[in-house]
């Protein structure tokens, strides 16, 4: 007698490939919503990381940088030097080429430019704001994350 060739049915096949779609359905939204999380932590600890650059900054100059233009890209020159003053006691912070756009702005995790303005009056808890659209890339939508 003859032994049968074993593997999997039709049926067995489409049952296993079933499963698969299922989980990998149920897999993507969960993973969607930790990588935003974590693009969140990350543009917070760029902005947590310029608000103590800002402190030695203001530390050694009596005040903050003033800026109330588009974009933080005057930070960028007044924290890595050198800047012509006795008082400068930089470099503060350092940025990788990856970390700017073309204009020189400072970047988040979505890679648009961070904002710095100061002096400000929209929020009184903090001399400067330095902010940042969130994930949906508007501006004065309720997942904007500053400093404030």
């Amino acid at each position: 007698m003859e032994k049968g060739i074993k593997g999997m049915t039709l049926i067995e096949a489409l049952v296993v490939i079933t499963i698969i779609c299922s989980i990998a359905a149920f897999s993507l939204p969960a993973y969607h919503r930790a990588r935003q999380r974590a693009l969140i932590v990350k543009t917070q600890s760029i902005i947590n990381s310029l608000e103590a650059a800002l402190s030695m900054y203001g530390t050694d100059f009596g005040d903050y940088p003033y800026y109330d233009g588009e974009g933080s890209s005057l930070l960028v020159g007044l924290f890595q030097g050198p800047v012509e003053s006795r008082l400068w006691k930089g470099p503060y912070m350092r940025f990788k080429e990856e970390d700017l756009d073309s204009e020189g702005n400072i970047l988040d995790a979505w890679k648009m430019p961070l904002y710095y303005r100061y002096p400000q009056d929209e929020h009184q808890n903090v001399p400067y704001i330095i902010f940042s659209a969130g994930p949906d890339r508007r501006f004065n939508t309720t997942d904007d994350i500053g400093n404030w």
